[in-house]
């Protein structure tokens, strides 16, 4: 048996290890506090950049036509291209909204900043490069306090950029060198409107080897005409549709059988999903826009 002075000492250590441990948890659970918990984006590819972060489960309010990771289908949509119903929003409690600066007005920006006080953070991202995509998930990331595994995805994305290069840079070396190939990427038909060199699109044409038709226009969304693009002969013209099951009026452009892209056959749908999101997933748009481009350049040789 035991002596009492042994069981007073034992029962004091118990007592001491419980202090401690709720210390500790306590100290876990204020580091955990200090990290958003409940964030609300405004476009479509915020949610997969928050989900490539680590913080999908955070999410509790996303914009319409949000898809990925398939868990946002279920939450309630704060806003879209046009509104944002600020209301919806205050009754949600975010303390972290992200935006895409260019994709939401700055009116609308200013009107959300006024509504929340400062204990809401804010995250603006605005890639231009699909490096910059990689950049979005690790400062989104360090704002949670996930940095490990957003580190892993964005390592992993910049992994396939130079992949992709790597593989260009064989084909290009096997079919007709260094040749650009010339590409017109429509945004909308009437107006007829494209994109310039500042755009994330204008980077993967760059990385693909094209030349970007209009690239230098002043606007990063500029109006042009249809002599223009004719005159500027388009060896390869892209769109992107908001369904596969979606097809293009191509009439405005195979009307022209002089045209190259019409001779080359090289009218080419882009999946919405995969091309206009900037977001991890845009590799896949990439991919096909340079096997579409490698295609126009094997005609030529």
């Amino acid at each position: 048996m035991h002596s009492k002075g042994f069981s007073i000492v034992l029962i004091a250590s118990q007592l001491l290890l419980g202090i401690s441990a709720g210390f500790n948890s306590h100290d876990s659970l204020a580091k955990q506090e200090r990290y958003p918990q409940r964030i609300i984006t405004l476009a479509p590819h915020l949610s997969e950049l928050v989900d490539a972060a680590g913080g999908s489960e955070r999410l509790v309010s996303v914009s319409a036509f949000s898809n990925l990771p398939e868990s946002v289908k279920q939450l309630p949509i704060t806003s879209d291209a046009r509104s944002i119903d600020l209301e919806k929003m205050k009754s949600l409690r975010p303390d972290l909204i992200i935006y895409w600066h260019g994709g939401t007005s700055e009116t609308q920006i200013q009107s959300i900043k006024k509504t929340f006080n400062k204990d809401v953070q804010f995250i603006s991202v605005q890639p231009k490069k699909l490096s910059d995509i990689a950049k979005d998930i690790e400062t989104i990331g360090k704002s949670l306090g996930t940095e490990a595994i957003a580190k892993k995805n964005a390592d992993a994305l910049r992994l396939k950029i130079a992949e992709l290069s790597t593989k260009q840079q064989n084909s290009k070396q096997k079919n007709n060198g260094d040749r650009k190939v010339r590409v017109f990427y429509q945004v909308w038909a009437q107006p007829l409107m494209t994109l310039n060199q500042d755009h994330i699109i204008g980077d993967i044409i760059q990385l693909c080897g094209g030349e970007q038709l209009f690239a230098r226009e002043k606007v990063l969304v500029p109006t042009v005409s249809r002599e223009a693009v004719i005159k500027a002969n388009p060896e390869i013209i892209f769109t992107a549709v908001d369904s596969t099951k979606m097809n293009t009026d191509w009439t405005m452009w195979s009307s022209f059988p002089q045209l190259a892209a019409t001779k080359n056959k090289a009218l080419i749908d882009l999946d919405g999903d995969i091309i206009s999101r900037p977001s991890p997933r845009i590799m896949q748009g990439a991919e096909k826009i340079c096997s579409e481009i490698n295609k126009v350049r094997q005609l030529s040789n």
